[in-house]
């Protein structure tokens, strides 16, 4: 009898045992035996193994008094509601249902004796209750459960978040994971928000979730309307998330890269004002716009968008939209809406919006602020969605450019000779015009040049050329077949190479040079420009302020800086615009002056901070213009100069070298041409099969000993006769010639006073 007591009482604590295991593999804790767990303040509500499980979590419930809702997350991530309906769960929602499972921190804990059924009442767990339950998938494929709670009602306490600065929401929440528990904790943070619209408000409102590096394609089509559905479809590609956007149809151009990246964008941004079951929508029978959304993969999503309509309550414009892969109809704004007829502030928002003067910047700002993206906003035209620049490879990349001009016999040519940025040696750039060998062109010229070809605004597309048409015909109809101005711009080269069986190879492929024609047209009284990038199929039309930037005239390009001297080059100044010249040397090992004025040593007067300071003056004078050496005006004025300076100088010689190595090929290439002049096939093949040991020949024109020559440079300044408050000067360097245009401050600071009184 005493043995069958022990074994019938060691079976009872076997089976006691069995029982408190499973409930801790379910439940997690052995409280739900006792119906009471030990909670104290600043304690999470969940075991720690249970909370480092959370990111695990593929299963949720959600109940209120009315629905229940259940929600799987998918192998990729997503958030799906399963039951009561199908559709994709918004995935901020789940994770703010996680995260503060996670980091929910035990306030308070009432007394018993306020869990009565009035008190339910004000605390919500009863009367508005969210019961939230979360598990994971176990290796048997079973749902373990690791946490579940009741929310009620949002506290009236805010607790610390722990820094010493912030403050948190509470909760009333109760929990009978470890047990029938019945006691209402106060614990950190709210998500009720989440229910505000019941528990359908967890549908994700967005219309299309993707990543925007994955997107390669996007097709707009246009049914509703019968005259555009009568041409290709808008087809927008790239070959990677990195490659830039091209526009492959209805004509294959380049495309706006800001406007693209923006519709992408806000397309992921796009949310929706109401969501529907599709039973419960009579849809129109055709749409107005069908986008499709081609991605890494080959995944794709359609993205229907009705025609508008005006919303009874509101006023607002509407319209409904659908996606592939979700069984419901979205309502999307397309505009602001006005909060109430004759809203003054709210009409400003609106036409402050739609101005196209208001900076771009600006307007994200507004936008940004409002947290709502709407149809219109969107770029879904052609028109908005293409390039507007017409050249749009960057100055930076340009490393040769030829222009050639019917209005002139020689081309101007311009080459960048690289520097070497360990070295801190700059980029050069020279230039040939008008036949004459290569020489520095000036930097200020060529950059202002260049950046103004990159920024040439197309003022608007005069005609997409169709594939299958004769490009000849029309590149005549426009007359581009005899343009005024061709231009060639070869890229730079790839900056990373390898030796690869004895060559130099690109590690990545060298871009081609791309060249562009130009054309002056004249409707009426209009006048303005046409052109096009030879290897394109579109024409445009620009303003008449292009011309200002072509020129091939040698003295619009050289270089501005009047006397490019070193101090150390320095022997003597002399300056006439006084009674008697003053004249003064320089010893540049002593840095010290030395002078005479109308021949009387006058060495203690020099002021030697006042005649450095003159000197750098000389150094960076830069001219206004060039003019041409048989300009009438400043000849007249130059024959009564009011000043003159005169430097000598012990300079070295370059130009024996220069000569040698540029002159040589120069006039080789002009036995092409009957009349001397350089044949256009011969000057790009020239350009395009230069060898980079050019570019090392030009920097080797620094190293080694030079002819070292003594030269005199001397100039003539008069006013010009020009009714102005502050005149432009006439110059001219008497030893070649040159005349060229002062402005008045530089011309002022030629009259120094150089000596004390």
């Amino acid at each position: 009898m005493r043995k069958f007591v022990t074994t019938l009482l060691l079976f009872f604590l076997t089976l006691l045992s069995v029982g408190a295991a499973v409930v801790l593999f379910i439940d997690g804790s052995l409280a739900r035996l006792t119906g009471w767990y030990h909670f104290r303040p600043g304690m999470s509500l969940f075991p720690k193994e249970n909370l480092s499980r959370l990111q695990d979590v593929s299963w949720i419930r959600i109940r209120d008094l009315h629905d229940t809702i259940e929600c799987t997350r998918e192998k990729d991530g997503s958030w799906w509601i399963e039951a009561p309906f199908h559709d994709r769960m918004a995935p901020a929602a789940a994770r703010a249902i996680i995260d503060f499972t996670a980091t929910a921190k035990l306030i308070d804990t009432l007394p018993l004796n306020n869990t009565t059924r009035g008190g339910m009442r004000e605390f919500g767990v009863e009367t508005t209750p969210h019961t939230i339950t979360l598990k994971i998938s176990a290796d048997d494929e079973e749902m373990s459960t690791v946490a579940r709670y009741t929310l009620g009602s949002s506290s009236p306490w805010l607790a610390d978040a722990g820094d010493g600065k912030h403050l948190l929401p509470t909760t009333y929440l109760r929990t009978d994971f470890y047990g029938r528990d019945k006691r209402i904790h106060v614990v950190s943070g709210d998500i009720l928000v989440l229910f505000k619209n019941g528990l359908g408000g967890l549908r994700d409102p967005h219309p299309l979730q993707f990543e925007e590096s994955s997107l390669l394609r996007i097709e707009l089509q246009q049914p509703s309307n019968k005259k555009e559905s009568a041409f290709p479809p808008l087809v927008l590609e790239r070959a990677s998330g990195q490659s830039p956007w091209i526009i492959q149809s209805p004509c294959l151009t380049e495309a706006d890269q800001d406007s693209v990246d923006s519709l992408v964008t806000n397309l992921s941004k796009l949310r929706a004002v109401r969501i529907h079951d599709a039973s419960d929508i009579s849809l129109p029978e055709e749409p107005d716009r069908i986008l499709t959304l081609s991605f890494e993969g080959g995944k794709s999503v359609v993205f229907k968008l009705y025609p508008a309509f005006t919303s009874s309550k509101d006023g607002r414009s509407l319209c409904y939209a659908t996606v592939n892969d979700r069984p419901v109809v979205f309502t999307l704004a397309i505009e602001p809406r006005l909060r109430r007829q004759g809203n003054g502030f709210a009409e400003i928002v609106n036409t402050m919006l739609s101005l196209p003067v208001l900076p771009k910047a600006q307007r994200v700002r507004i936008r940004e602020a409002q947290q709502w993206v709407y149809l219109k906003e969107l770029p879904l035209s052609l028109s908005q969605l293409r390039s507007r620049q017409f050249t749009p490879i960057t100055a930076a990349d340009i490393d040769k450019l030829i222009l050639f001009s019917r209005f002139d016999r020689f081309p101007l040519r311009l080459r960048r000779i690289p520097g070497d940025s360990e070295g801190q040696v700059k980029d050069v750039w020279m230039f040939s015009a008008e036949g004459l060998p290569f020489v520095e062109a000036d930097p200020e010229t060529v950059d202002s040049f260049l950046n103004s070809l990159h920024s040439i605004p197309i003022e608007d597309v005069v005609e997409d050329i169709p594939p299958t048409a004769d490009i000849t015909k029309v590149r005549e109809k426009y007359g581009l077949n005899l343009p005024d101005y061709e231009l060639l711009m070869q890229p730079r080269e790839c900056a990373i190479r390898a030796v690869l069986f004895g060559l130099d190879m690109p590690l990545v492929r060298d871009r081609a040079p791309r060249s562009f024609s130009l054309k002056r047209q004249r409707t009426g009284n209009e006048r303005y420009w046409v052109g096009m990038e030879n290897d394109s199929l579109t024409i445009c039309r620009l303003s008449t302020k292009l011309t200002k930037l072509f020129s091939t005239s040698a003295l619009h390009w050289k270089k501005r800086t009047l006397m490019n001297f070193p101090i150390s080059a320095l022997r003597t100044l002399t300056l006439n615009y006084q009674k008697a010249p003053l004249v003064l040397h320089y010893d540049y090992i002593g840095e010290a002056w030395t002078g005479t004025l109308g021949g009387q040593d006058i060495t203690p007067r020099i002021n030697p901070p006042r005649t450095n300071f003159y000197v750098r003056h000389l150094q960076t004078l830069r001219v206004r213009q060039w003019l041409r050496s048989d300009n009438e005006w400043a000849l007249a004025a130059l024959q009564k100069p009011v000043f003159t300076v005169k430097l000598e100088l012990e300079i070295t010689d370059y130009s024996a070298l220069e000569q040698l190595v540029l002159d040589t090929p120069l006039e080789e290439s002009r036995a092409d041409s009957a009349d001397g002049s350089t044949s256009r096939m011969q000057i790009v093949r020239d350009m395009l099969s230069e060898k980079t040991e050019v570019d090392a020949t030009f920097r080797a024109l620094a190293l080694g000993e030079k002819k070292v020559e003594r030269k005199t440079i001397t100039i003539d300044v008069a006013p010009a006769n020009t009714v102005s408050r502050k005149p432009l000067f006439y110059g001219r360097i008497r030893e070649d010639g040159s005349l060229f245009i002062l402005s008045y401050d530089d011309a002022q600071g030629l009259d120094g006073q150089l000596l004390d009184k």
